[in-house]
């Protein structure tokens, strides 16, 4: 019997080396996938076209109430609720406002308060108590202006 061959025993340690580096390449890609999913991701900043996507948005809600109060002939209310990021017209479901857009709500007195906050009321003739909301999100302001007389919903950068 003649001792192994050192040509056959060399192919065989290289094809170890092999299915070891093949392991090892297998488990970093593993690991790279979970850090990659696991890892968190810093919070986008809003940027001015999506504050005023979300104004107009927001403006559409404000004037559904209005729409509302003259097409039933009765009044209305629009309430938002600045802490949940929530504006909701009478007997439709809220609308959540996008995180990262801050709610400042001023009404006048004269606006009933509904859920802690005051809303804004639209007559069946389509005046409101009339009040002023402005969204704001990385450094930007969205003022939109309910006109008392009118009800008409103004929309400008502050």
């Amino acid at each position: 019997m003649s001792p192994p061959s050192r040509k056959g025993n060399s192919s065989r340690k290289r094809a170890q080396r092999g299915v070891v580096l093949l392991d090892v390449v297998a488990a970093l890609a593993i690991v790279a996938l979970a850090a990659f999913v696991l890892m968190p991701r810093p919070r986008s900043s809003i940027g001015a076209a999506e504050l005023t996507a979300e104004a107009v948005r927001v403006s559409g809600e404000i004037r559904k109430g209005r729409a509302k109060a003259l097409t039933t002939g009765s009044a209305a209310d629009v309430t938002v609720d600045p802490g949940n990021n929530r504006i909701q017209v009478d007997g439709a479901n809220p609308v959540s406002i996008r995180d990262g857009v801050a709610i400042n709500w001023v009404t006048s007195d004269r606006c009933p308060i509904r859920g802690g906050t005051r809303a804004l009321r639209f007559l069946a003739d389509g005046r409101s108590c009339g009040g002023v909301m402005t969204l704001s999100a990385s450094g930007r302001e969205i003022e939109l202006r309910v006109d008392w007389l009118t009800g008409r919903v103004e929309m400008s950068p502050k």
